[in-house]
């Protein structure tokens, strides 16, 4: 597999299925057991008795009846309470047992989903059978990204005040269309952008307090890529051709429009360009340390097309790559900027976290001083759980010029300022969730002093990991590119000594995924979830120690 591409099947996912064992727990008592009223606080057909006794009430009452029988609709107070202390008390047994397992799933497709009727419930179902089906049957099948061996990929890291803000979310229950369907929800959005982007030092052009730029939450940095990469095409149109309306540029043929990304960009930059109608040309990243794209490439690339009748439209830089967590040098590229024409995106989706740290600022002020825009993801190393990806623009105009739309049925905004910017005009959605919610309570909660210390600590355990691979006297490991955030990539002498450390890491619990770079077998450590400590990554040491000794 093409190393920028992904990560390759898991060892030992290919063996013979095993059934996955529940933890054991306290048993949920169920209506025909008796004790769920109590437990229920009266919720549903518990509350009336037998399971046997609501089913003959039914019978006598018939269909139309029985249905007024059916749970509340209505959000009560008081069963919230009760049964939402019964679903934490079931999470916190999970929590607690995730780190007695392994993290990969030794299941085939289907496996799971043979537990679970072909056709939905009729009737509703006693809560206290629902959660000991989530016990019994969900969260044993669900892969923990949470796990303290979880090392795949990258982090995706939870908080507490990121899990209870979605029961936060979830209560209130907007649909954010616009300002007035939910004013907290888009000026708390304007209020926490601007913290990030502050908190990351990416320059005061990206805050929506300097009036003209601003961000913007996403659900994931693919999201975020397409909206640029239209806003880019779109512009390039009107640029050419001056006297175009905004309707006809969107019309325009792009066929012969380029955006230049670095081999080692995630895929989801070229299929961002592919959605969008242009032409993705990957130039080859040097390794020279880790990959990372030089000047003189990029321009040699965009000369020729040039001279083939091409238009340079865009160009991507990677902060962070997926596969190495390599960094294009964003200040290099300054004289890019001067270009009026070329949109300069940089895709920080996993790395951008860093620029929070002194040692990282330099970069962050190239981001300041370069570039158009710039995508970061909250849900990898940021605390705030999945979805919260990251946009900020330098002109917030781009964005109205291409995805504003109105109805009659829409209130009426009035005049825009900084904080009614009307979101549903800045992107593909409409309908947008409440998660600025989450992003303040985790800086509430966190403090950045909170946020840079769990972004230091992942950074910190990776140099200690680091710095044993380069010390150790036999030779036994070696890191085929130079790391500098969170992730360390390291190999065996031999490609078959690779994989067999995969397989011997997965059966010991770990969650370390192979993948390959410069076409030999390497392995991929992201450190970063939460539940991860030092001891944690000293044992690691030691069993890869264990295995080529």
């Amino acid at each position: 597999m093409d190393a920028a591409r992904g990560i390759r099947r898991l060892p030992g996912l290919g063996r013979t299925p095993r059934r996955i064992e529940p933890t054991r727990r306290p048993r949920i008592p169920t209506a025909s057991a008796g004790g769920v009223r109590a437990r229920t606080g009266g919720f549903g057909v518990a509350a009336l008795g037998s399971v046997g006794s609501v089913r003959s009430v039914r019978r006598r009452m018939g269909a139309r009846e029985s249905s007024a029988m059916a749970p509340p609709k209505k959000v009560d107070g008081d069963i919230l309470v009760k049964l939402g202390q019964q679903t934490l008390e079931a999470i916190s047994r999970f929590t607690k047992s995730i780190p007695q397992q392994g993290v990969w799933k030794d299941v085939e497709p289907g496996q799971l989903a043979a537990d679970f009727a072909k056709e939905p419930p009729v009737e509703p179902t006693e809560y206290g059978q629902i959660l000991q089906k989530l016990e019994t049957t969900i969260f044993p099948g669900a892969l923990s990204w949470q796990h303290p061996k979880f090392m795949a990929y990258y982090p995706s890291s939870s908080s507490v005040p990121a899990i209870l803000s979605e029961t936060v979310i979830a209560s209130i229950g907007s649909v954010g269309l616009q300002w007035k369907s939910n004013p907290i929800g888009t000026e708390l959005e304007v209020v926490v952008m601007d913290w990030v982007a502050q908190f990351l030092g990416i320059g005061p052009a990206f805050h929506h307090t300097s009036g003209v730029g601003g961000g913007i939450i996403q659900n994931t940095a693919g999201e975020a890529m397409l909206n640029i990469m239209i806003c880019a095409r779109t512009r390039m149109h009107r640029r050419l051709q001056p006297d175009l309306s905004w309707e006809d540029a969107f019309h325009q043929d792009s066929s012969s429009f380029v955006v230049y990304i670095s081999d080692q960009a995630h895929f989801s930059v070229e299929k961002a360009c592919r959605l969008a109608g242009l032409r993705c040309r990957r130039v080859a990243a040097r390794l020279e340390g880790n990959f990372s794209l030089q000047p003189s490439d990029v321009k040699e690339a965009m000369e020729k097309d040039r001279a083939a009748g091409l238009k340079p439209v865009a160009l991507v830089l990677t902060y962070g790559s997926t596969n190495t967590s390599g960094t294009d040098d964003i200040a290099a590229f300054k004289d890019f900027a001067q270009e009026d024409d070329l949109w300069i995106h940089v895709d920080a989706a996993y790395a951008g976290a860093a620029w929070s740290l002194d040692e990282f600022k330099k970069d962050s002020q190239a981001v300041s001083e370069v570039v158009t825009s710039v995508n970061m993801n909250g849900s990898k190393w940021f605390l705030c759980g999945f979805d919260s990806a990251f946009l900020w623009v330098r002109d917030r105009q781009l964005l109205l010029d291409v995805f504003s739309a109105s109805g009659v049925y829409m209130a009426d905004a009035g005049e825009l300022s900084i904080y009614n910017p009307e979101f549903k005009d800045w992107s593909v959605p409409l309908g947008r969730r409440f998660r600025a919610l989450r992003i303040w309570m985790v800086f509430e909660y966190f403090g950045t002093s909170g946020i840079r210390s769990y972004i230091q600590q992942a950074i910190d355990q990776a140099n200690w990991l680091r710095e044993r691979i380069e010390e150790e006297p036999k030779g036994l490991f070696e890191q085929p590119v130079t790391t500098k955030f969170g992730l360390v990539c390291v190999r065996c002498p031999s490609d078959e000594a690779t994989l067999g450390l995969a397989s011997r890491l997965s059966e010991l619990g770990y969650g370390i995924a192979p993948s390959k770079i410069c076409d030999r077998d390497a392995l991929r450590i992201a450190l970063g979830s939460t539940a991860t400590t030092q001891a944690h990554v000293e044992q690691l040491w030691k069993d890869m120690l264990a295995f080529v000794q």
